[in-house]
């Protein structure tokens, strides 16, 4: 295959991931056959199953990216950012972003990933697991400096929470921006992790 055929069959692939994100967000993934993707790619089934091997393979492959992706930068700030409070804000920040970018394929990663099988699953609730990491040392680290609240990991969980539901509600074209809805997040978690702040 020379280099203009193998990038025509990458974005192609691309095209296919995108659309059934859309697909599987608004209608949920069981809910979408084969033949109802390959209707939205205009795609036959035969032509389809060239460029994918099954349905699940787009799941895994939509909900691995992106959490891998986030995983990715906040280990990065992790080892750049010494200022846990500093820390959170950018954390915050990428992952409304994130979600507003790309609001399809975060609804599909934070609610379909029950519908992957093993080893895939657990794949990628360690990819999950990873990106939690990030947030918990900062909560961790801000703590020990003094800075915040002990660690709690119901608070985390809120915390997390929180940002990640956002894809429920966040229009990427409504009248605040995602930039400032990451600030009224930021400010609200670090609310609630400040040492200074009123106790519950």
């Amino acid at each position: 295959m020379d280099t203009v055929e193998r990038s025509a069959g990458q974005s192609q692939r691309e095209r296919i991931l995108q659309v059934a994100a859309r697909l599987f967000a608004e209608r949920g993934y069981h809910a979408i056959g084969i033949s109802e993707l390959g209707d939205a790619v205009q795609l036959g089934r035969g032509a389809l199953y060239h460029h994918i091997k099954s349905k699940e393979d787009l799941l895994y492959d939509i909900s691995k990216e992106y959490i891998a992706d986030l995983a990715d930068f906040g280990e990065r700030v992790a080892r750049g950012e010494p200022d846990p409070a500093q820390r959170v804000r950018m954390l915050g920040k990428q992952l409304v972003l994130k979600i507003a970018s790309h609001q399809a394929e975060l609804t599909v990663c934070f609610r379909e990933i029950q519908s992957l099988t093993e080893p895939r699953r657990s794949e990628v609730l360690a990819l999950h697991g990873k990106y939690e990491k990030v947030w918990r040392d900062a909560m961790v680290d801000g703590a020990d400096l003094g800075l915040f609240r002990p660690y709690d990991p119901i608070v985390l969980k809120g915390v997390l929470g929180m940002y990640f539901y956002s894809y429920l509600w966040m229009k990427p074209d409504g009248r605040l921006t995602p930039a400032s809805i990451a600030e009224r997040l930021n400010e609200m978690a670090l609310r609630m992790l400040d040492i200074q702040g009123p106790v519950a």
